[in-house]
């Protein structure tokens, strides 16, 4: 099996390193367009089955030729450059796995497209989206009917600092800062609902305390949770306590905001500023100490054969020292790479866009979790039955 990787930052290295380490693999390859970083990845992989590429995801023909001459592709850039890698994919006629989600529409043309050209999409193959899905729709599908899916997912610095108490982990520019409206389920009805309202705490032992917000987008589980008739359906970020409040103070001030203002004579938009001036302050460095973990929390309820059944699914994954690995390269770079070797070894027969809340079940799903946790990442399952008296 051999495997590119597009995109050399955060997550890249990561995936291309575990790949090197299935004997199935022959040849793994990552691309980049900054010289520096491919550097940096062949020291980090140290693997003599793998090389690297100066390649653009925006240069459709160099795309198209360099995966040509590969079994698989896992796209690990920007959510913006997703369709960019599906087409090239579809002409070379590659299966692809991405780590984000957003790129891709929940409906469309592109789906015919995909299945007419005879390959395998897989997008959101990382945390949130990812792994979220996959273990929300494992308990839907064990379920004769689900009622409530709950669930709160957050990357975070381990020693948080002020203003924020927040590090941009998962790699770019621009921390997550948006605003506005996103759908949920309440009461068995789809509706818009606020970012950052329904405010509660999140305890870990040995944390600083934390709270998770109504946070989200469009998602193949939430289409999921409409199309089984579930009642109530929330996806919440997790910060650490008062982030809302200094958000939300931020927002009043209009400093966020994406409505253009005039300051002596150009148009300047608030939020692209706020960007370019916290950037500094919320930058995650490694090399400077910077140290993460993910905390992510799932709960499902429904009935089975008449009964009352919950699904609890947790994980709290720490920077890991010895590999100088990060939690979020770890729980999002190891989950794409292990789906991806699951696609390319053909455990996955189906064709067009595949979200893995579909296809990630079963034993499937087994598998994926008892790798994670042989890599250190441990997610822990809890079922408990009420009986109705």
């Amino acid at each position: 099996m051999k495997v590119l990787v597009l995109g050399m930052g955060l997550m890249g290295p990561t995936i291309a390193k575990d790949c090197c380490t299935d004997p199935e693999v022959t040849k793994v390859t990552g691309c980049d367009i900054d010289e520096g970083k491919l550097e940096e990845a062949k020291k980090y992989v140290d693997s003599p089955k793998f090389d690297t590429a100066v390649v653009s995801v925006t240069d459709h023909d160099a795309l198209v030729e360099i995966m040509k001459g590969y079994d698989l592709v896992v796209h690990g850039t920007a959510s913006r450059f997703s369709i960019n890698a599906l087409r090239a994919a579809m002409e070379a006629k590659i299966d692809i796995v991405d780590l984000a989600g957003g790129g891709y529409p929940q409906e469309g043309i592109i789906y015919d497209e995909v299945e007419k050209a005879g390959i395998t999409a897989m997008p959101g193959c990382g945390v949130d989206p990812g792994l979220i899905d996959i273990l929300s729709g494992q308990a839907i599908h064990m379920l004769d009917q689900a009622d409530e899916v709950l669930f709160a997912c957050g990357g975070l610095p381990k020693n948080p600092e002020p203003p924020l108490d927040y590090k941009i982990v998962f790699g770019g520019t621009r921390m997550p800062v948006r605003p506005g409206k996103v759908p949920m389920i309440v009461d068995g009805e789809k509706m818009e609902m606020d970012r950052y309202s329904e405010v509660e705490s999140i305890f870990v032992e040995g944390l600083e305390p934390m709270e998770a917000f109504v946070d989200g987008y469009p998602s193949s589980l939430l289409k999921l949770c409409v199309e089984k008739g579930v009642q109530n359906f929330r996806g919440k970020t997790i910060r650490y306590s008062g982030f809302v409040d200094k958000i939300m103070f931020l927002n009043d001030l209009g400093l966020i905001s994406e409505e253009p203002v005039d300051y002596e004579g150009t148009r300047v938009v608030p939020r692209e500023l706020f960007h370019k001036i916290i950037y500094p302050l919320v930058r995650f460095d490694t090399a400077e100490g910077d140290r993460d973990l993910t905390v992510l929390l799932v709960r499902v309820s429904g009935i089975k054969d008449g009964k009352e059944m919950n699904f609890s699914y947790d994980m709290v994954d720490l920077y890991e020292e010895d590999k100088q690995i990060t939690s979020m390269a770890k729980t999002t770079g190891y989950t794409a790479a292990i789906i991806a070797r699951m696609l390319g070894r053909g455990a996955i027969k189906q064709k067009g866009i595949q979200w893995p809340v579909h296809v990630i079940r079963g034993e499937l799903c087994d598998e994926l979790l008892g790798s994670l946790r042989e890599r250190g990442v441990v997610v822990t399952e809890t079922v408990t039955t009420t009986r109705t008296l």
